[in-house]
């Protein structure tokens, strides 16, 4: 019974272990999501601001991303991700692409749309 249980916990903490380049992950669906928020909210702040730039109205309903943080957050995110993975800018980048292409969609708008109040505020929790 012990020795299951001890079995059991350990799995569990292999489970939520984060992620080293060791095992580089495809997509931030493949990182604990300790370790995807910040980056999954940085690459949203972007494609916001890219719709805000082009005018495109699905980025009228979110702050300026520009002038409030938005690629600041997005810059420290990618680097904690770097920092905490041992990714390097190409892993980095390829996932950034996945993510923007999944998310800049109408189905992504969406999941924008959802994911916002949190990220907004792990944001302002960021100084930013």
């Amino acid at each position: 019974m012990i020795i299951s249980l001890t079995a059991a916990l350990a799995a569990l903490a292999l489970q939520s272990a984060p992620v080293t380049a060791d095992a580089a992950p495809a997509s931030l669906d493949a990182l604990p999501i300790e370790q995807s928020t910040a980056p999954r909210c940085g690459v949203a702040f972007a494609v916001i601001s890219r719709w805000q730039k082009a005018g495109d109205e699905r980025g009228e309903a979110y702050p300026d991303m520009e002038s409030e943080g938005g690629r600041e957050f997005f810059v420290r995110a990618m680097a904690d991700l770097m920092d905490q993975t041992g990714l390097d800018r190409d892993q980095v980048g390829a996932i950034i692409f996945d993510e923007v292409t999944a998310l800049d969609t109408p189905d992504g708008a969406e999941r924008i749309e959802a994911m916002m109040p949190a990220c907004l505020l792990l944001k302002a929790n960021a100084g930013l």
